[in-house]
């Protein structure tokens, strides 16, 4: 059942699942929305409380009428005023993809109320883009490089960006499956004007490399071998060189999204590492 949340002047929608330890999860895009987590996350209820949010600005939360002074503090904060509000002293959080940037930032602000740091398939600047590009010539059509070339640039509504992004999508897999990007599509409200702040404005002065010995949390740092946005050797593979008390998975038969490609070994992973949390 989604509920709603009046946080850090904004409203935030939220799901609960399961119970136990409180795991909040921070999705990607920008510009998608909690919903691509589900169900592959929900079998880790039994280990966790899982709060899946959308951002300000995504999905089912509050969209102001517009996002030009809100960055990764805003969004960090948000989740920190979630936290208090759902009554947590402490939480275990989770970022996938660009969410990994922002629960870096979180992590970074408010480390004292991490018992632990999940990220997956991110890193700690985009700052490889050449890798980026020659990943896609190698695998993808000259519709999805083109598409790639303007992300940076072009403003998008949210029609745009669904178009855009259900183009993309099959680089992200090793083993893409068209049904598969149908259902996420279904789910997915999506929000063009989040995803140009977020890959335009906020993206390009992001850079944790320097920061990353600050995160004193345990962290789980997983990452797809496959994946061509997020290589493990510029992203997880920097992120545990930096984290001093980190552990790393990579997920061999998995691209950008591990926890559906290897869903049950991911699983294993998760909640393994976090029954041995203190």
């Amino acid at each position: 059942m989604v509920e709603r949340a009046a946080v850090n002047g904004t409203e935030l929608a939220y799901e609960l699942h399961g119970a136990g330890r409180p795991l909040l999860t921070m999705h990607g895009g920008l510009g998608l929305d909690h919903t691509y987590f589900r169900p592959w996350l929900d079998p880790l209820g039994d280990a966790a409380q899982i709060i899946y949010y959308d951002h300000r600005g995504h999905g089912r939360s509050q969209r102001p009428a517009t996002l030009d002074a809100v960055g990764h503090d805003t969004w960090a904060s948000d989740a920190e005023e979630l936290r208090a509000h759902l009554g947590h002293e402490r939480i275990v959080l989770f970022g996938h993809s660009y969410g990994g940037y922002l629960a870096q930032d979180y992590a970074l602000r408010f480390g004292d109320r991490l018992a632990g740091l999940i990220l997956c398939s991110t890193g700690p600047a985009f700052d490889y883009a050449p890798v980026v590009f020659s990943n896609a010539q190698a695998r993808g059509t000259a519709e999805q490089l083109a598409v790639l070339q303007s992300a940076m640039t072009t403003t998008v509504d949210d029609e745009g960006f669904r178009r855009a992004w259900m183009s993309i999508l099959p680089l992200y897999f090793k083993r893409f499956d068209p049904e598969l990007a149908m259902a996420m599509d279904r789910n997915t409200r999506y929000s063009g004007a989040a995803f140009c702040r977020g890959m335009q404005h906020c993206l390009p002065a992001f850079n944790t490399i320097a920061k990353l010995g600050d995160i004193k949390c345990p962290t789980l740092i997983l990452t797809g071998a496959d994946d061509w946005i997020a290589p493990p050797v510029e992203g997880a593979e920097r992120l545990k060189a930096g984290i001093t008390n980190a552990e790393l998975t990579i997920f061999e038969n998995s691209g950008h999204f591990p926890f559906i490609e290897e869903a049950e070994r991911f699983q294993s992973v998760v909640r393994e590492w976090l029954l041995k949390l203190a």
